[in-house]
């Protein structure tokens, strides 16, 4: 036999933990840990509008990227448009993107600020 050892199975028993106590937040205090059901709802809430403004923005960033595919694949006039020696629907691929990604970034970035700001008003309300 050779000098490896022998091959040994590592498992893992699921265990419930024996805790009861709420979580800690910042903010400390025994008021602080404490999570309101309003607060939680108003979490659900918050999570459910983030996911539809990611799946807008996603669908709409296809749309305008399949357009603009479509434009330049379809347009004969731009295959005869030469830049610097390069046609420009080589160029608008190569280049034209990048605009379009950062300006969906920003708009998501503003639009998702924005429903934490509504998330955070409701709850400071309450």
């Amino acid at each position: 036999m050779s000098g490896r050892p022998a091959r040994e199975r590592v498992t893992s028993v699921d265990r419930p933990t024996g805790r009861t106590e709420p979580i800690a937040r910042p903010g400390g205090g025994a008021a602080a840990a404490q999570v309101s059901e309003a607060e939680s709802l108003f979490t659900r809430g918050l999570m459910r509008a983030q996911v539809r403004l990611a799946l807008a923005f996603v669908l709409a960033f296809v749309a305008v990227v399949a357009g603009l595919t479509f434009v330049i694949s379809q347009v004969e006039a731009l295959h005869h448009v030469v830049v610097a020696g390069v046609p420009l629907p080589w160029l608008v691929q190569a280049y034209g993107y990048y605009p379009i990604i950062a300006a969906f970034a920003v708009l998501y970035t503003i639009a998702a600020i924005r429903a934490e700001h509504r998330f955070r008003a409701l709850v400071e309300h309450e």
